[in-house]
């Protein structure tokens, strides 16, 4: 990953740069309900733009950076 971005991304902490923020889909029947999921703290993410004050933030490597 490019140093820049991996440094902005440690200054702005939103959950969809976190190792942690997974982009989940369930589909039941004629229905998909798409949401973001902290895996960490088993806790489901309403707006994964918003900044976050969260102690267990880290950025998403390299591998992982373009994957919701």
């Amino acid at each position: 990953m490019n140093e820049k971005i991996m440094k902005y991304r440690k200054r702005h902490k939103k959950c969809k740069w976190c190792k942690y923020y997974k982009y989940k889909t369930l589909q039941q029947c004629h229905w998909v309900t798409c949401y973001g999921e902290c895996t960490l703290k088993d806790k489901i993410i309403k707006f994964e733009d918003i900044p976050r004050i969260c102690r267990y933030y880290e950025v998403k490597d390299d591998k992982n950076d373009r994957k919701r």
